[in-house]
């Protein structure tokens, strides 16, 4: 019986791919919480984590869509190693500032629109290159490993920059995403990625202005229903998870009455839940992904929440975490997997930049609603607020004919 996941790791190029994109992920997931840290070591002012998340996500928000779009005009491997460089430097200036002390609530929300800016451009390029790089066959198998090992490498980091935290102070963290930076640009020095497939949609797309080819991208989402309703999902979700992200820490230092290191390793937790069912995900060669999307995102992902809003202690948190997790893996598989198979090469940057606008710049929106409920509520009612409003709105979203119907 063939592996997929295993043919695929054989594969150098797909391999050092992974790596790369696994810790350029590892960043992503891990400098929300270094950043929200930061800041609550700084401040007692509980809106501020919320409005430093909004200064670290809005860059997404605002850029993914016309990172995707540039992506599908240029090189894709000196996109992916000329901002990684940028990255690595970036990080690097924000732990020196922190070790010496000029760290402040202000100039933690500028270094946040730094980094985030950066972060920004390489997802949509690195998410249109998996495409180019295996069989059309095999694309729901490397989107779960990549899920998989993502997902792992942003939680897992999390547990770690909370160790380093709590060992060396808030530079310790910073230091740690600057490591992961270096290893991801020394990963894809030696990967070859094939060419876009020439179309004469790819012909007319490098012809024409940035600004036009982003309003195609747009028109060709919104017109497409299925696609359209699967970049409502990311959003959805993308907005959903930062309310957790932002509000779990404040749960664990005033509620359980813990450090850095235990915060990390809360989060940490979905990040293994989602390594264990991607694996499972990444050797399945009959998959029914509407079936998938209708169950793990319609009611999965606002309901993992909400159960998390009712953990009573640590212990019970790591464990719902963790089924979350695993939920989540399953999920994203087939939300990705739809996605690629269904947009036309041309469309595939600007196509991944809308998703990656929702999944990342869904963080400000996210931040926005947890700064605003924070006011009226305590962090766990927030959860369990928006974990609700996520599973009515999500649920309407997944089980659309036009999703429900994909087998």
């Amino acid at each position: 019986m063939s592996n997929p996941a295993r043919e695929l790791l054989q594969d150098k190029n797909y391999r050092g791919f992974l790596v790369a994109q696994t810790f350029l992920a590892g960043i992503n997931g891990t400098s929300r919480f270094t950043f929200v840290w930061l800041v609550i070591t700084l401040t007692d002012w509980t809106a501020a984590e919320g409005l430093v998340a909004v200064c670290l996500g809005l860059p997404a928000m605002l850029l993914s869509l016309p990172a995707g779009a540039y992506s599908d005009r240029v090189d894709r491997k000196r996109l992916f190693v000329v901002w990684t460089t940028a990255l690595i430097v970036g990080l690097a200036t924000v732990t020196a500032m922190i070790a010496t002390g000029w760290a402040t609530p202000f100039r933690t929300g500028v270094a946040a629109v730094f980094i985030g800016t950066i972060i920004t451009v390489n997802p949509p390029n690195l998410n249109a290159m998996v495409s180019l790089l295996v069989p059309g066959d095999r694309l729901m198998n490397a989107v779960a490993l990549q899920n998989g090992a993502m997902q792992a490498a942003g939680f897992s980091g999390v547990i770690v920059a909370g160790v380093a935290i709590q060992v060396l102070g808030d530079a310790g963290g910073f230091a740690f995403l600057t490591g992961f930076a270096l290893i991801s640009l020394l990963s894809i020095r030696k990967v070859v990625i094939p060419p876009d497939e020439i179309t004469e949609g790819s012909k007319q797309t490098a012809s024409k202005s940035l600004g036009k080819s982003i309003r195609e991208g747009c028109t060709y989402a919104a017109q497409t229903e299925l696609i359209r309703n699967l970049l409502l999902i990311s959003l959805v979700l993308g907005s959903s998870f930062a309310v957790m992200q932002i509000s779990m820490p404040r749960v664990v230092e005033d509620v359980y009455e813990r450090e850095a290191a235990s915060a990390g390793t809360v989060l940490g937790a979905f990040g293994f839940g989602m390594l264990i069912s991607s694996a499972f995900m990444a050797n399945k060669t009959n998959v029914r992904h509407g079936r998938n999307m209708a169950i793990c995102i319609g009611i999965g992902l606002g309901g993992g929440q909400l159960l998390l809003s009712f953990a009573p202690n640590l212990f019970v948190a790591v464990a719902v975490m963790l089924a979350w997790g695993m939920n989540a893996g399953v999920a994203m598989a087939s939300h990705r997997t739809v996605l690629q198979h269904n947009t036309a090469p041309e469309m595939m940057g600007r196509v991944m930049g809308l998703m990656m606008m929702g999944f990342m710049g869904g963080l400000p929106i996210g931040a926005g609603i947890a700064a605003a409920l924070s006011r009226l509520m305590e962090p766990t009612n927030t959860m369990r607020t928006v974990g609700a409003a996520t599973i009515v709105v999500a649920a309407s979203l997944s089980w659309h004919k036009s999703i429900r119907s994909i087998p």
